[in-house]
């Protein structure tokens, strides 16, 4: 989980105007085994539920949420291999 948390920061990083740290696979070809085994769009709104709750358990604006979940968004059709 250690190095799964290393590069799920350093995309985020980068996907949010950060530096580009990131060094993992593209979301396709990483997700790629997970679509295989049925990785769908309930799993990543899951995930995208997740975040936004966190979002708000710290407190963070509803206009930043929008844009972070925009953001995380636009990547669920490389996610899913589509």
């Amino acid at each position: 989980m250690d190095q799964q948390i290393g590069k799920q920061k350093a995309f985020l990083t980068m996907a949010f105007g950060g530096p580009n740290s990131y060094t993992g696979l593209d979301m396709r070809k990483a997700h790629a085994h997970l679509v295989a085994r049925g990785l769908n769009d309930s799993h990543f709104d899951a995930v995208a539920e997740n975040l936004t709750a966190t979002l708000n358990e710290l407190s963070v604006a509803q206009p930043l949420i929008d844009q972070v979940l925009a953001i995380a968004g636009s990547t669920r059709n490389d996610v899913l291999g589509r």
